[in-house]
């Protein structure tokens, strides 16, 4: 490499087997040289891993969410339900061919998330003496809380119990996606689907947005999520905050999810709200 002045070989593609899936770069030169190789080689791997992630996920469907996020659960088996083809056919568990990319980013914005779960699924979701709960914040990253029964309030949720989950877009759809399955695999699906319902703030400036012009952009999440949205009319709420409730399968939730913080953060001619696409808003 003449930028460096070492010599640099790339081991033949044929010596791939499937016991050997890595080649093998050798760099020659002094120590200083060698150095300044690897990091530009580094740094070339980096940005080829970046893009083949990009080319692979479907990034319209999960706008604001890293495809290795959506990998991370790759391994683990999907909920069932109606998951993008194009996702399950061509998004790879983490093979570790490449390394992961270190890139220097502005720290993710955190949302805050409500999902509800039947009551009777609380102690399967808490685990023996809560160790699967800690286990879905440890490999998630976010917080996740459950309600008491005492503090539930709404009498539509009577029979459910609010899961507050609060994290980066990652951290969401790792929590999300293993409640789903924890419901799944605990028979809480109807057929083989589990469908749950799930709340996110969003201005009341915005609910005019999200709804659209005859309710035309509202349908059209719908249709493309395959989740049922509903919102508060337009001007009926006093407060600065709306929730928008979410009914489907974990891609389905997931998807509008994404979508509507989107749309939301596209404020036109300014900045997206204060404290990023959604403003947090915890249990008091």
């Amino acid at each position: 490499m003449q930028d460096t002045d070492t010599k640099i070989t790339v081991s033949s593609i044929n010596d791939i087997s499937s016991y050997n899936l890595e080649r093998i770069i050798s760099i020659k030169g002094t120590i200083e040289n060698m150095s300044k190789a690897e990091a530009i080689i580094s740094e070339k791997l980096r940005q080829s891993y970046e893009s083949d992630l990009q080319s692979m996920a479907p990034q319209s469907m999960f706008p604001g969410l890293h495809p290795i996020a959506m990998m991370s659960t790759a391994g683990m088996g999907f909920p069932r339900g109606a998951a993008p083809p194009s996702l399950m056919g061509s998004v790879p568990p983490y093979s570790g061919l490449y390394p992961p990319p270190i890139t220097m980013t502005p720290q993710p914005l955190e949302e805050t998330t409500y999902l509800y779960i039947p009551n009777i699924a609380v102690g399967a979701i808490i685990g023996t003496k809560g160790s699967h709960i800690r286990n879905i914040i440890r490999f998630s990253g976010a917080s996740v809380k459950i309600a008491t029964s005492e503090g539930q309030g709404a009498a539509s949720h009577q029979e459910e119990r609010k899961v507050t989950i609060f994290g980066t877009a990652e951290s969401q759809w790792k929590a999300q996606y293993l409640i789903f399955e924890k419901m799944r695999e605990e028979g809480f699906a109807q057929g083989d689907e589990v469908r749950l319902t799930v709340e996110i703030l969003v201005p009341a400036t915005q609910v005019g947005r999200i709804i659209g012009k005859g309710g035309q952009n509202v349908r059209e999440l719908q249709r493309a999520t395959s989740s049922i949205i509903k919102l508060p009319e337009q001007g009926a709420s006093s407060g600065d905050e709306v929730t928008v409730h979410i009914i489907g399968t974990f891609y389905a939730v997931q998807s509008a999810q994404r979508r509507i913080r989107a749309m939301v953060s596209q404020v036109p001619g300014g900045r997206p709200p204060r404290g990023g696409p959604l403003r947090e808003k915890r249990d008091q």
